[in-house]
């Protein structure tokens, strides 16, 4: 199928928040190739909220659908509508794990007439950065495929629903901490967040944010017992587009190898991002204005084998609280310009 043919594109995205905002590159990509064609993202719907505003997307469209086991499934009846709604497509770029390549064959099954499939995790011996792991998936099908810095833009509405919040929160300048992580082996001490968030606090006279979701109640109860009486407001369980513009006025931010950490780095706050088991030369979040603080020691990062064999790492025991207060306080140093720009 010639390219000028492509006029109607899909891309295919599960996973976590951080793998969605490494995506935005690969669609920034794929507009660039197309720039008349419609793009349209597949996913979990509460994390392509995020791309509201039509800069990456025209639309967005939830993956849990009725039907869509079936398109899992070799020679299985396929859903008429899920089936019509495939075919509407001239390429379909589905990063969704597909070993026996069974869910890329339904898809030309129902129709789809060029189908490009990526491996959503990259092979073990990989070692550059994800989001261009991707784009040169794409290439590899011969489209041009320009690194580009993911970026969020929260909404006008949320951006207001922010203002707002600041208002009635009576807040100044704030600096976000989330202790938590999708995996328990990511997680910094409480301790350490804690004595960030006080010396923050008392020495450069912010307010903080805690940012928690549903997985992060423990590890959030644990650095609010050790921070001194009253000094932190709890953000809990907001929607992403929200807390998008809720990070955007915050001063500062400190996280885990999250997805939130990815979420404060792309809307370009200054982000301090701690790292342990992971690594950071494939994972690190991609913001102008963020900084990693990595363990020192030899057995960090991990391979997926001894991650998973690894019931506390020691790697991110061994991060002390000085190393990453002290890249806190520079980076806001080093970023006070871009700040008072934004302001």
């Amino acid at each position: 199928m010639r390219d000028r043919e492509i006029e109607r594109i899909l891309v295919i995205r599960t996973g976590g928040i951080g793998d969605l905002i490494l995506t935005l590159p690969l669609l920034m990509a794929l507009r660039r190739c197309y720039p008349r064609a419609w793009l349209e993202v597949m996913g979990q719907r509460c994390r392509l909220e995020l791309l509201e505003g039509g800069y990456y997307a025209h639309r967005v469209c939830s993956i849990e659908q009725p039907g869509m086991a079936s398109f899992f499934v070799p020679e299985a009846p396929l859903p008429e509508k899920l089936a019509q709604y495939f075919a509407n497509f001239h390429l379909v770029v589905s990063l969704v794990s597909d070993p026996d390549g069974l869910f890329s064959a339904n898809l030309r099954r129902a129709g789809v007439k060029k189908v490009i499939p990526i491996a959503p995790l990259p092979p073990h011996s990989n070692i550059e950065h994800y989001s261009h792991y991707l784009l040169s998936q794409l290439s590899s099908w011969g489209l041009k495929a320009e690194p580009t810095e993911p970026k969020i833009f929260p909404t006008g509405p949320v951006q207001e629903y922010a203002s707002r919040f600041w208002t009635e929160h009576g807040l100044g300048r704030v600096l976000a901490v989330h202790p938590g992580s999708g995996s328990p082996r990511k997680i910094w001490k409480p301790e350490g967040f804690a004595e960030v968030a006080n010396w923050a606090i008392e020495k450069l006279g912010m307010q903080v944010l805690l940012v928690s979701g549903p997985a992060d109640q423990q590890v959030t109860r644990q650095v609010i017992q050790r921070m001194r009486p009253r000094r932190a407001l709890v953000v809990e369980n907001f929607s992403l587009s929200k807390l998008a513009a809720i990070l955007l006025k915050c001063q500062g931010f400190v996280g885990n190898d999250s997805g939130i950490t990815h979420l404060a780095s792309a809307v370009g706050i200054p982000t301090v991002a701690v790292f342990g088991p992971s690594d950071p030369r494939i994972w690190r979040p991609q913001g102008k204005h963020t900084a990693v603080v990595k363990s020192s020691l030899p057995c960090s990062p991990c391979t997926r084998e001894n991650m998973d064999r690894c019931d506390r790492p020691k790697c991110m025991d061994s991060i002390t609280t000085e190393e990453v207060r002290r890249t806190l306080e520079t980076h806001l140093e080093e970023s006070q310009g871009v700040l008072q720009r934004r302001i």
